[in-house]
């Protein structure tokens, strides 16, 4: 069950450098491999533990892409410039005229 053991670390490092579009192929062979799985008992501990991993790493992923849609949708509804000062906190910077560009 290498081959399972190294999908699910290829899922992992897709993941973690958001390279989401290879995940339905991922899957794909995971869910294949994952088929003739063995009885050894230290391989299922092992190998669970990497699904869990990735499971908490997909759940990360899609926080991510939750809160960068919310921040894009943020951005092109608002009617001030929004900047940010030393210290992190959110300053406004006056009302954006009428000929401000609309698109990101």
């Amino acid at each position: 069950m290498a081959e399972l053991d190294a999908l699910l670390d290829q899922a992992a490092e897709a993941l973690l450098r958001g390279e989401l579009a290879a995940l339905p192929s991922l899957t794909a062979e995971i869910e294949r491999a994952a088929e003739a799985l063995s009885d050894d008992p230290e391989l299922l501990v092992r190998l669970r533990a990497k699904s869990e991993r990735n499971g908490r790493l997909t759940e990360a992923a899609a926080r991510g892409v939750r809160s960068a849609r919310a921040r894009l949708a943020e951005i092109a509804s608002a009617p001030v410039l929004t900047t940010y000062d030393a210290a992190g906190r959110r300053a406004a910077i006056g009302l954006l005229g009428e000929a401000a560009p609309k698109r990101l």
